[in-house]
């Protein structure tokens, strides 16, 4: 085979590989219905702090039961569950193609993909007719599988250091503002750029933590062998509902996930999907 050969070739399976503008699209309804859940779960953190613990739960669970109901609502949740599907793909795809990042980025690109993959099973399985699905009796049944394994403490406590390591380097991302390689801002008005980086600066940190002490918890069950301890988010949530303090910062995360879904919606329209950055 000689070289122009190659060459043609190559540039065939680039060309055969090439992502079609309708997955790019599909991944931008991913990240548009990304900030649609942490709007209806900043909402249910809400409810929660008025009703005092009282209605749905303040997780994936009862923001699923929230919009399901009817088949209106199910086409909306089987929608999302495509888009995580679309926005994981990207993510991967950017992975391998883009070229530019470095391998950490590359790396943590492919990881993101990797989660949305596994996110887009908690929709689908709820629409397949897995009710409990991202509930604390999930979480709670998921860590007693897992501690039933050979070396079970050791991989709880590893998901638990996952978890953390993953939110302290989003926390990381928001503080060096290196979440706005990602961004195409190229001729965006200037109040789009000053909201992006105001949205980003206090939405990403608020976001991760929230989720921070799943990961403590996590730890927690590993050392005490015992799943009881793998709270969920509501169950976390519902321990402050009822104190004076506890309304105060329940209502500080509210807002923070309303910033944060503010971030996520201009991150669907700006954001560089097939780019590891």
């Amino acid at each position: 085979m000689t070289a122009t050969t190659a060459i043609r070739r190559s540039s065939a399976t680039k060309s055969r590989l090439k992502p079609k503008p309708a997955m790019v699209k599909v991944a931008r309804f991913g990240l548009a219905a990304r900030s649609a859940f942490y709007l209806l779960l900043a909402g249910l953190v809400v409810h929660l702090a008025v009703s005092g613990g009282t209605g749905p739960q303040a997780d994936a669970k009862g923001a699923l039961e929230t919009v399901a109901g009817n088949p209106v609502g199910e086409a909306a949740i089987i929608a999302v569950a495509i888009g995580f599907l679309a926005f994981g793909v990207a993510r991967l795809w950017s992975a391998w193609q883009d070229e530019k990042p470095s391998v950490w980025r590359r790396t943590t690109a492919a990881l993101q993909g990797g989660f949305y993959l596994v996110l887009m099973w908690i929709p689908l399985s709820y629409v397949f007719g897995n009710r409990a699905t991202g509930s604390n009796k999930s979480q709670h049944r998921m860590a007693g599988d897992l501690l039933g394994l050979p070396a079970g403490r050791e991989l709880v406590a590893a998901l638990g250091v996952i978890v953390i390591v993953v939110c302290s380097n989003q926390i990381r991302t928001a503080l060096t503002q290196e979440y706005a390689d990602g961004m195409q801002l190229r001729g965006a008005p200037a109040w789009v750029k000053r909201l992006v980086h105001a949205a980003a600066m206090l939405g990403i940190p608020a976001r991760a933590l929230v989720f921070v002490p799943l990961g403590v918890c996590l730890i927690v069950a590993a050392v005490q062998s015992d799943a009881s301890h793998a709270k969920g988010l509501d169950q976390l949530l519902g321990t402050l509902a009822g104190q004076w303090w506890g309304v105060v910062l329940l209502a500080v995360v509210a807002c923070g996930l309303m910033v944060f879904a503010t971030y996520s919606i201009l991150e669907a329209r700006y954001r560089k999907v097939l780019r590891a950055e």
